[in-house]
């Protein structure tokens, strides 16, 4: 017995002797450990994330492709909140929605307009009216008044005025009371020269407490969209300039949520609004993955005046897609992509450009009920593959209030496929799109792209334009069906680490498809034990 465990001692101590001799003799993958440095990148951009093709960033040439806005689609069940006579007033305004992880439900505010008519405007009283859902379709109106029977939130202490309410879920506050943030419009003095911005906390966004130092922000009296901007560590909010009243979109940040910066405008009127006498009323904005993105709610030909039968866009409001790399500098979309601030100087059909612009458009028959104006909500959500753009509407002008008590409104869902905003197309005749030089890290290339009837393959270049070898467009994989997440092969491999942390560029070759972003992922495990 002795005998034969001192012989496995001994054959356990050989093995553990050479083992880091074995382990020595491996030799890491190629392309497993690179250099970079400033000469290495050179002019490279590096990116993180997902890329989108809003704007010309990272795209260094195109060949036989396009660019497409694409607008979302409307939900057949709209309006999937009407307005209730008992509860909402004389009209359902803009507002915010969210989607709580914790209690797995959709949560919606939004203002109500108490008032015996629109024709008595100094004696509305604007209040907040709150819904909650399971699926983001059928929408309850709880009880939150036992003596009243409203749905109206309750306010500590009660304020007479709130609008435009901006709400948003805030995990960045150790402080479990303040985990809902609200930025709204009030009158401090129940004057309309006394509107001003004021903020309110709540544990369950159903019983808010008002913050003591309100007022926080000099006027507003639209919507008024803050989020946390996690590049800045701060928070920062859209709401509309003034005083005086002014429609333009001003921006203002906080490291507190009290304290705000002055406003700064940023965004004006162009060439784009001239041909609609176009003027801005509200804007949400948010972060989308490395890039910001806004809703702006463009008015057209304000009028009081009955509208003449060759201008029916006449005192209506639709909305247009914007653009920023850093949250202050906006751009505005069009047809195809982004309009820079020398295009929108330059001289073009610009009525043609202005009706192309429109993402999400008012009803098209004068029965539907979002006829006369559409206002998204704060903000847009991402559930599973889909964008759902929350958005109240009215069949009425906006003048309408002058002529007609009530008016009709409700909240209404339209949807967008996930980064679905722009994509480049090919039609039958093969183009491609090639970027400009760029570094990323990860080990897998994911596509979202539509090739259903057609195909589309990438191919890679190095720093001088040279096709990798083994990552050619022959060596491709084709896509030929619809995902938001295709996962590139070449040679039926995946693995594309070899082209990770050097400077390259991608050329897509699309026929019959459209291409919305791609992003670099990390997806394999690279452990090594040992190596020489």
């Amino acid at each position: 017995m002795l005998r034969s465990r001192n012989l496995w001692l001994s054959i356990l101590t050989l093995l553990l002797c050479h083992a880091p001799l074995a382990a020595q003799s491996r030799q890491a993958p190629p392309g497993m450990f690179k250099d970079l440095d400033d000469e290495i990148l050179g002019d490279a951009i590096v990116i993180h994330g997902k890329q989108l093709f809003i704007d010309d960033y990272i795209i260094g040439d195109m060949q036989g492709v396009t660019k497409q806005l694409h607008q979302p689609t409307k939900h057949p069940r709209n309006p999937i909140v009407r307005r209730d006579p008992q509860k909402d007033g004389l009209q359902i305004d803009y507002g915010s929605v969210v989607f709580d992880p914790r209690s797995k439900q959709f949560q919606l505010w939004y203002p109500v307009i108490l008032g015996k008519s629109f024709r008595e405007h100094q004696t509305h009283q604007y209040l907040v009216g709150y819904a909650v859902s399971d699926d983001g379709l059928a929408w309850t109106k709880p009880v939150l008044n036992e003596t009243t029977g409203s749905n109206l939130i309750l306010m500590d202490p009660p304020d007479p005025f709130i609008g435009g309410p901006g709400v948003m879920i805030d995990d960045h506050d150790p402080n479990p009371d303040r985990r809902y943030k609200m930025l709204y419009f009030a009158k401090p003095d129940g004057m309309s020269s006394s509107l001003a911005v004021h903020v309110a906390y709540s544990a369950d966004g159903i019983r808010w407490k008002q913050e003591p130092r309100n007022p926080v922000v000099p006027f507003s009296d639209t919507q008024i969209s803050p989020y946390w901007d996690n590049r800045l560590q701060r928070y920062v909010a859209y709401l509309r300039y003034g005083p005086p009243n002014i429609r333009d979109v001003s921006r203002i940040e906080s490291s507190d949520f009290v304290h705000w910066s002055p406003k700064v405008t940023v965004l004006k009127k162009t060439k784009l609004d001239a041909p609609f006498s176009t003027e801005f009323y509200t804007m949400t904005a948010w972060p989308y993955s490395d890039v910001y993105l806004g809703l702006l709610n463009t008015y057209h030909g304000e009028t009081i005046k009955p509208i003449p039968e060759d201008k029916p866009w006449m005192d209506r409001v639709d909305n247009q897609l914007v653009f920023s790399r850093n949250g202050v500098t906006w751009k505005r979309v069009g047809q195809s992509g982004v309009l820079t601030a020398a295009d929108l100087k330059g001289e073009r059909d610009w009525k043609a450009e202005a009706e192309r612009a429109t993402f999400l458009p008012y009803g098209k028959s004068r029965d539907e009920w979002d006829w006369g104006q559409v206002y998204p909500h704060h903000r847009p959500l991402i559930i599973g593959d889909e964008i759902r753009i929350y958005y109240g509407g009215t069949r009425n002008r906006h003048w309408a209030t002058f002529h007609m008590d009530p008016i009709e409104s409700g909240v209404g869902l339209a949807t967008l496929r996930l980064d679905g905003f722009v994509s480049v197309n090919a039609g039958s005749d093969a183009g491609t799109l090639t970027t400009k030089p760029l570094v990323f890290f990860g080990d897998t290339l994911e596509i979202n792209a539509n090739a259903e009837g057609g195909s589309l393959t990438v191919e890679v270049l190095d720093a001088e334009g040279k096709v990798i070898e083994g990552f050619g467009a022959a060596d491709c994989t084709p896509i030929t069906t619809d995902s938001v997440r295709h996962v590139m092969k070449w040679k039926d491999n995946a693995d594309c680490h070899l082209l990770q942390a050097r400077p390259i560029k991608l050329r897509f070759h699309l026929k019959n498809a459209k291409l919305y972003a791609f992003e670099p992922r990390i997806r394999h495990n690279h452990y090594l034990q040992s190596y020489d």
